[in-house]
This record gives structure tokens, C-alpha cells and sequence, in this order.
């Protein structure tokens, strides 16, 4: 990929199809749309904090349901069961971030959540079908190289410290090409709330790497910052939430969405090791400057990638 890429064309896939990397699906694909309480309650809590202990008990307690009524419920609409949901979507982190960073093996290991590298060893390989080391040599020998697309993208780019938003959002899942459309259903049950929206900020929360999650278990919420703090308390499928403060690499991507995910892959070949700097564990962001529900296949976005400090 050195060659000069056409940014109107659709890319190449940014994922290194390894054995295994696609694993871990449960019977069914969780709905396109998250439309529960207690579930919207459930994941919030998952990801707020990657390497903190989440049990099924715990779970069931903070939303008022037993365990059994909460792990049958929680299978139903996510097409897994709690534990498989939690040690899935911690597993990818850690694949990502030993993959596309310099992250080392035990750190990525306790940053999600293991305090024994030995039990992250099993618990991956079971996964990946590889130990952790061996995912990161191929990953290194089989990741596309950037063309100059990439080094367009991140030639602007600069470290920003970003503290924390009031949102109100929606999550879906879903490939990341239907992204876009995810931005329309939102917009429609913004107005059918009450929430007008002119003069709505958009952020975009994309949670999951997609060379290590499959197509239809990518997280995304969309949001738009919180300016209305009296509206009455908000149901599903809307919810307030929060972005996290921390380090990011920000850069500014105009043009279609595939861009996007082009840019996060700059980001990691390009400015992370230039910069001696690793992932980080907030999702990425993205900034909208003009609204995605009426972006007509051309968005304006100030990305935001999770780095160490």
C-alpha cells in the first residue's frame, strides 16, 4: 500500500484476518440497536473502568434483577452470556493494544483486568488461537503498510488533553460502514424525545478495534453533548453518559466516513511510534464540526485517539 491512495475510494480492510481473531461468537449477533435499561446500565458499567473486577452477581444487583433473570436476559439480547461479553470485549482491548502499539505483554495483561500474566496467556489463546506474542509477530508481519493517505492524515496531528463531556446517547452495533446510518436512527428518536437538533454538538464513541471484533459486535455509541440537564430523565433506547478524560492524538478528517478508520490506522503506524507513545483505555472519539445526520456522505470530524501521556 505505498502507492498514492484515492481518498473517494472505498479502502482495503484494515484487518489482518488471523485464525482465531474472529472467535468468540456467541449464538446469535447482538441487536443492531441496544434498546433496555438495565442492559444500557450493564455496558456502561463494563467499560467504564477495563480492568476492573465485573461479576454476573454485580451486575444483576446494580439493576434490581437476579442473577439467573440477568445472565438469561443479558444472553437473549447480546447473543452471549455476561462472562463471555466481558472476557471478549477485554480480550480484543488487550489484542489491540499489544498489535497496534508497543504496549508490552503484562501491561496489556493487567489493563484488562488479568493480575496473572499466566491466566491472560490461557485466556487469549483460547481466544486468538495464539499466545500473545505470537498474535503480535504475525500482526507485525501481516499489517498493511501506509501509503500516503496515512501520512497526510496524521501530518497535523498533535497530542490534546481532553476533559470529560455530559452526552446524551444511543448505542449501537454493527460494521462500521453503517455508521452513517446509525447517525439517522439517532437523530429520528432525539426528535421523537424532544430534543431539537439545531445547535446539537455530535460526538461519535467508537469502542472496538475492528481487525479483532467481528463485524456485527462493533460497539458505537452516538452522542451529542448534553446542554439540556433539566429535560426529564431519559429511557431507552437514549441515555446519558460521558467521555473520559485523557490523553488523545487529535487530527481532522473531512470527507467520506471510510476515512475514519484510515486515520485511526495512521494514527497507530505512523505517529505512536514516532512519538514513543501506546494506545491508551479510553474509546476513541469522534468530534463532529457539522451534524452526521445531514452530512450527505461527506462528514467534518476532529478524531480523537486514546494515547498514553
Amino acid at each position: 500500500m505505498g502507492e498514492r491512495l484515492d481518498p473517494t475510494r472505498a479502502p482495503a480492510s484494515r484487518e489482518f484476518d488471523l485464525p482465531g481473531v474472529r472467535g468468540g461468537m456467541g449464538p446469535t449477533a447482538p441487536r443492531t440497536q441496544v434498546d433496555a435499561d438495565f442492559l444500557l446500565a450493564t455496558l456502561d458499567w463494563i467499560e467504564s473502568d477495563t480492568s476492573a473486577p465485573r461479576t454476573v452477581e454485580v451486575a444483576a444487583e446494580r439493576v434490581g434483577m437476579s442473577p439467573f433473570h440477568f445472565h438469561r436476559r443479558f444472553a437473549e439480547l447480546m447473543g452471549e452470556t455476561f462472562g463471555a461479553y466481558v472476557r471478549r470485549t477485554r480480550l480484543a482491548h488487550a489484542a489491540s493494544l499489544i498489535c497496534r502499539s508497543s504496549t508490552s505483554i503484562i501491561e496489556a495483561s493487567l489493563r484488562s483486568g488479568y493480575a496473572s500474566q499466566a491466566a491472560f496467556t490461557r485466556a487469549f489463546a483460547r481466544q486468538f488461537a495464539m499466545a500473545p506474542n505470537r498474535l503480535r509477530a504475525r500482526a507485525q508481519a501481516e499489517a498493511p503498510k501506509p501509503g500516503r493517505l496515512h501520512v497526510d492524515l496524521v501530518e497535523q496531528a498533535a497530542p490534546v488533553r481532553q476533559g470529560a463531556l455530559p452526552l446524551i446517547g444511543m448505542r449501537f452495533h454493527g460494521p462500521m460502514s453503517q455508521i452513517p446510518f446509525h447517525w439517522q436512527r439517532f437523530a429520528e428518536a432525539l426528535q421523537a424525545a424532544g430534543l431539537p437538533l439545531e445547535a446539537m454538538t455530535a460526538v461519535g464513541i467508537l469502542y472496538d478495534d475492528p481487525g479483532f471484533t467481528a463485524p456485527g459486535q462493533i460497539r458505537y455509541d452516538c452522542t451529542v453533548v448534553d446542554t439540556h440537564t433539566t429535560f426529564p430523565p431519559l429511557r431507552a433506547p437514549l441515555r446519558r453518559l460521558s467521555t473520559r478524560e485523557a490523553t488523545f492524538v487529535r487530527l481532522n478528517v473531512d470527507g467520506p466516513y471510510h476515512l475514519i478508520p484510515e486515520a485511526v490506522f495512521g494514527v497507530c503506524a505512523l505517529w505512536l511510534p514516532r512519538n514513543r507513545r501506546a494506545l491508551g483505555e479510553a474509546p476513541a472519539y469522534e468530534m463532529y464540526r457539522a451534524p452526521p445526520w445531514s452530512a450527505n456522505g461527506r462528514f467534518q470530524v476532529s478524531l480523537l485517539v486514546p494515547c498514553t501521556p
